[in-house]
C-alpha cells in the first residue's frame, strides 16, 4: 500500500475517500460503524438525480427520517413500486417489515425508533438491484450485537450477488482492550488467529482478522473492490491507523479509510497503476435501426449504462468513442466525467475507433479495458476480474471465454499498443488473439449472459428486462 493520506487537509465526502460514484452497489460487513458509513453515504449518493436505497440482508435499526428520506416496507419489492418511489424522493431505507423491539433506541449516526428493520435476502435483493440501475445500492450485510470487531459465523455474510464493493469495517478502539470484550464471536476467532481471551487486540491482531479469507474476507466474490474501513468515535489516532495498515502488509484492499466521528480523516491507496476503460459507441446501428449507444436501458441511453458500469469497477479515465450521430451521444453523456472521443472514420471499421480511443489514453495508463456498448449485462466486478487477472499472470490480454470462445469485454496491456494500431477494417481483439496465442490469458465467464450483445431489436428485447 502507499502512504496515509491526510484527509483533514483536503476534506472528502466518504463516497469520493472510497472512489465510489452514484449508482455503486456496496456491502458492509464487519463491526464498529458500518450503520454510520451507510447512513452517511446514503445522503452524500442520494441526489434528485441519483437516488440511493439503503437496506440490509440482516437487521437495521429503523431511523427517524429526516427531509427527502422515505422509508419502503414490503416482503416483496417490484421495481415497478421501486422507481416511481425515487423519483419522488431521493433517498430511501428499505426493509421487509418491521421486526425486533429493543428496550431504548441505540447510540448511532442518526435519531432512531426502539425496534429493527428486518431485512430481504440476497437473492430478493439482487432481482431488484438488476432492474433498478439508476440508484446507488447500500447494503448492510453482517450483524455485530454493537461490538468493535466481528468474526463471522458459518452462515454469514449474506452479501447479493450484485455488489460491486465490499466496505470491511473495524474499530480502531478495540486497539488494547481484551478480545473477548470487543469481538463478536471471538471463540471462533481466537480459534482461526490465536490468542487468550484476556490478551489485547494488537494492530496484527486486528490485521489478521479483517484479511483472513474466513474473517473480514469470507463470501467476497472474486473481482468485487475491497476496501478496508477503520473507524473511530471521536478524536483521530493517526499512529494507531499506520500501525494497522504497516500489518496488513500485502493488503487485499484497494483502498484503506480512517473514519472519525463519520467524518474522513485519512485514506491509503494501493500502488497499482490505473486501468482506463474506452467504450465503443461510434457505430450507427443498421441492423438495429439506429445507433445502439441511443437505445433505452432501464430508462437512461444504452452508453450512459456502459459509462456507469466501467466507472463502478474503478477503470480510469473512462474514453467514449463516438461516431454515428455524435452529438446526440455526447448530450446521452451530459455531465459524467468522461472523455468523448470523435472518430470521423467510423465507417472504415472498429479497428479506427480502437485506435481513436488509443490515442486519448493518457500516458500513465498501463492497461484498458475495451468495452462494447451492446453488452448493458455485464458486471462490474467480471471487468475487475480482468484486472485481477492481468495482475495475477503478467498477461498482456485478458479475455472471458464461453464454451473457449472468447467474448469481449478484453484487457489490452500496454505492450499490445503497437499491435492495435495496426489493425484494419473490422478487426479486433480477436486477430490479436490468432496473432499472439501465447500472450492471452483465457478465464471462464461464470454467467454468459454478461456477455451476451445485440444487433437487432428482437435481440434487444431478449436481453434480461
Amino acid at each position: 500500500m502507499g502512504r496515509p493520506v491526510d484527509l483533514r487537509e483536503t476534506p472528502l465526502a466518504l463516497y469520493e475517500a472510497l472512489g465510489l460514484i452514484p449508482g455503486s452497489v456496496i456491502a458492509f460487513v464487519g463491526a464498529g460503524g458500518k450503520t454510520t458509513a451507510a447512513w452517511r453515504l446514503l445522503h452524500e449518493l442520494g441526489q434528485p438525480e441519483d437516488p440511493a436505497v439503503w437496506t440490509t440482508t440482516t437487521h437495521i435499526v429503523e431511523p427517524m427520517l429526516p427531509k427527502g428520506t422515505g422509508l419502503l416496507l414490503t416482503e416483496d419489492p417490484a421495481p415497478e413500486m421501486l422507481r416511481p418511489l425515487l423519483q419522488q424522493l431521493p433517498r430511501w431505507v428499505l426493509g421487509a417489515r418491521r421486526a425486533e423491539a429493543l428496550a431504548e433506541p441505540p447510540d448511532g449516526p442518526y435519531p432512531a425508533h426502539p425496534w429493527k428493520l428486518k431485512g430481504l435476502s440476497p437473492e430478493r435483493l439482487d432481482r431488484l438491484i438488476r432492474r433498478v440501475p439508476e440508484a446507488s445500492w447500500l447494503i448492510e450485510a453482517d450483524g455485530a450485537r454493537r461490538m468493535l470487531l466481528k468474526w463471522p459465523d458459518a452462515h454469514e455474510p449474506a452479501l447479493p450477488a450484485e455488489i460491486d464493493a465490499v466496505a470491511v469495517v473495524a474499530s480502531l478502539e478495540a486497539l488494547g482492550r481484551p478480545i473477548s470484550a470487543v469481538t463478536h464471536r471471538a471463540g471462533l476467532a481466537i480459534a482461526h488467529l490465536g490468542g487468550r481471551p484476556e490478551d489485547s487486540v494488537t494492530p496484527e491482531w486486528l490485521a489478521a482478522l479483517v484479511r483472513h479469507p474466513l474473517g473480514g474476507q469470507k463470501g467476497i466474490p472474486a473481482g468485487v473492490r475491497r476496501f478496508l474501513v477503520l473507524t473511530r468515535e471521536r478524536a483521530p489516532d493517526p499512529s494507531a491507523f499506520e500501525a494497522v495498515c504497516a500489518a496488513l502488509g500485502a493488503s487485499p484492499f484497494e483502498r484503506i479509510i480512517a473514519l472519525v466521528g463519520g467524518e474522513p480523516a485519512a485514506r491509503v491507496e494501493s500502488p497499482d497503476a490505473s486501468v482506463a476503460g474506452i467504450v465503443l459507441a461510434a457505430g450507427e446501428g443498421r441492423r438495429f435501426g439506429g445507433p445502439k449507444a441511443l437505445a433505452d436501458w432501464h430508462g437512461r441511453p444504452m452508453v450512459r449504462h456502459g459509462v456507469t458500469l466501467a466507472r463502478r469497477a474503478g477503470l480510469d479515465p473512462v474514453i467514449v468513442v463516438v461516431g454515428a450521430q455524435a452529438d446526440a451521444v455526447r448530450k446521452a453523456l451530459a455531465g459524467l466525467p468522461v472523455r468523448i472521443v470523435e472518430n470521423p472514420a467510423w465507417p472504415e471499421g472498429m479497428s479506427r475507433s480502437i485506435q481513436a480511443g488509443l490515442h486519448a489514453l493518457p500516458p500513465e495508463v498501463e492497461a484498458f479495458v475495451l468495452l462494447q456498448v451492446d453488452q448493458p449485462l455485464v458486471r462490474p466486478r467480471w471487468l475487475r476480474q480482468l484486472i485481477e487477472t492481468y495482475r495475477a499472470t503478467g498477461r498482456p490480454m485478458v479475455v472471458g471465454t464461453v464454451d473457449d470462445d472468447p467474448r469481449p469485454p478484453a484487457l489490452f496491456a500496454r505492450s499490445l499498443f503497437p499491435a492495435l494500431m495496426e489493425l484494419e477494417g473490422d478487426q479486433g481483439g480477436r486477430s490479436l488473439i490468432r496473432r499472439f496465442p501465447g500472450a492471452v490469458a483465457r478465464i471462464p465467464v461464470p454467467d454468459p449472459t454478461w456477455v451476451m450483445d445485440f444487433d437487432t431489436p428482437e435481440a434487444y428485447w431478449a436481453l434480461d428486462p
